[in-house]
């Protein structure tokens, strides 16, 4: 039996780690059209500023080794042929499999005109954020500009003031991360920012690079023009597809499969940041990019593949901002009836709409967030105690018959 594994990422290693530990001996093959050993991405923020290379490649860089993979790094795959059961690379090779993972991940993006110039820093590959490192060890400040005001981007412009980058974030809205927090919630992270020395342009929006081939500066819908050493596109995040537009594989955002990871054909699965699975609390298709759930993804592929019944685990939206001088937990929607603890350096929020908690922001003081989260993942009815949630008098246990 021959398997096929398009990716080397945290999905595409644990299918191969779930594998080989349930006995299965045959052939594997992985690609990946990155030059190097598998590595974790969300790690590269940590690697950035430590240089700690066992973190960024948590499974060593002789896994491939140690795990008897035939891995392919810097090949790339130019067509799937899922009919046939077969790839072909960019080199016109050939190659068979009787069980295709696509595990590709997703890439930074930003609509704006010239992102196609020499020039970008890619903060969500090694070689990209190895490159970035090198700069910041050079002699003298560098900046940086990064497009894009959501949570990849404030995560790129913490780490980058960690080295001492001094960065500017556009957002074209008038609050940072307005797809995840409110623009109260923002208030407290914009000040953070701030205060590490990160320049926060809101209601500003990125145009065009200019430039000949080379990026010169960036100018924005108000007629500025913007100069750095370090230009970054994250407006958001985006599934890497392509691979599949040109077969009858169904996708929308990422690509669909069933509750076994399988796409239309049984023997061609996705998993990871690539596959739109079933939320658990709204019922919608998403992607949830986590690294628990690209695990997760992992196991239940390699499971199936092993003959052993799995469906995946269903998740929710959870964020974390590691690196502001806070902690900050967002899960869900913020959205219904509000109910809020609020100090100068602590904010606590619920929201709750037919009598549920539809979700919930924790800044500073995250305790009690594993209740909330029961709560909210059980769709308890909270009418009861909703407005002692916030409490100082809330204590879980008195509550456990009600939530089990």
């Amino acid at each position: 039996m021959k398997v096929a594994i398009i990716g080397m990422g945290p999905a595409g290693v644990s299918v191969v780690k779930t594998l080989r530990n349930h006995g299965f001996d045959d052939d594997i093959t992985m690609f990946s059209v990155e030059n190097n050993p598998p590595y974790s991405p969300p790690s590269l923020g940590e690697y950035l500023i430590t240089g700690n290379e066992e973190v960024l490649f948590w499974e060593g860089k002789d896994f491939c080794e140690k795990y008897h993979v035939n891995c392919r790094a810097g090949e790339k795959i130019a067509e799937i042929i899922p009919e046939k059961k077969e790839l072909k690379t960019e080199n016109d090779e050939i190659i068979e499999f009787d069980y295709l993972v696509i595990a590709t991940g997703t890439s930074l993006y930003a609509p704006v005109k010239g992102s196609d110039k020499k020039g970008i820093s890619d903060f969500k590959t090694f070689v990209g954020t190895d490159k970035i490192k090198r700069m910041a060890e050079e002699s003298g400040e560098k900046t940086a500009i990064i497009v894009g005001g959501g949570f990849i981007g404030v995560e790129i412009a913490l780490s980058l003031a960690k080295i001492g980058i001094k960065s500017s974030v556009l957002n074209r809205r008038g609050w940072i991360m307005p797809r995840l927090i409110d623009i109260e919630t923002a208030e407290y992270v914009e000040n953070d920012l701030r205060s590490q020395g990160v320049n926060v342009m809101l209601n500003t929006e990125g145009k065009e690079f200019i430039g000949e081939k080379y990026i010169e500066g960036l100018l924005t819908t108000d007629g500025r023009e913007l100069k750095a050493d370090i230009y970054i596109t994250a407006t958001g995040v985006k599934p890497c597809i392509d691979l599949i537009k040109n077969t009858d594989i169904e996708y929308d955002t990422g690509i669909i499969v069933n509750e076994n990871l399988q796409t239309k054909y049984p023997y061609v699965y996705a998993c990871g940041d690539v596959a739109e699975t079933v939320d658990l609390v709204s019922g919608e298709k998403k992607i949830h990019g986590l690294f628990p759930v690209a695990v997760n993804h992992a196991q239940t592929v390699a499971h199936n593949i092993l003959g052993m019944q799995k469906e995946y685990e269903k998740q929710v939206n959870m964020n974390s901002l590691k690196k502001l001088s806070f902690k900050l937990i967002v899960v869900g929607k913020l959205e219904g009836e509000e109910i809020k603890y609020k100090t100068e350096n602590v904010l606590r929020k619920i929201y709750i709409k037919d009598d549920k908690i539809m979700g919930f922001v924790l800044l500073e003081d995250i305790s009690n967030a594993g209740v909330y989260l029961s709560l909210f993942t059980r769709r308890v009815n909270v009418s009861k105690f909703k407005d002692k949630l916030l409490s100082k008098y809330f204590y879980p246990g008195i509550l456990m018959t009600q939530i089990l």
